[in-house]
């Protein structure tokens, strides 16, 4: 089985969203959605900090390297 890329979690989200704001499922099923839209959601937004805290290194990597070559100008 492949692993589900982010945006593929996000659309199963979005699909799980949908099937409950138009109910009429019974309750196990209401569960079983909810379960698995809590999970996507702590995935979806774990890749999301992850990403923040990568861009965020290279936004210092810039700063640094912008500092050096100010200084040895």
């Amino acid at each position: 089985m492949t692993e589900q890329t982010y945006s593929d979690a996000l659309r199963r989200l979005e699909s799980i969203v949908a099937e409950l704001e138009r109910g009429g499922m019974d309750l196990e099923t209401t569960l079983t959605r909810f379960e698995e839209g809590s999970a996507l959601l702590e995935r979806c937004q774990g890749e999301l900090k992850e990403a923040e805290g990568r861009l965020e290194k290279l936004r210092l990597q810039d700063a640094e390297a912008m500092i050096e070559e100010a200084k040895q100008e």
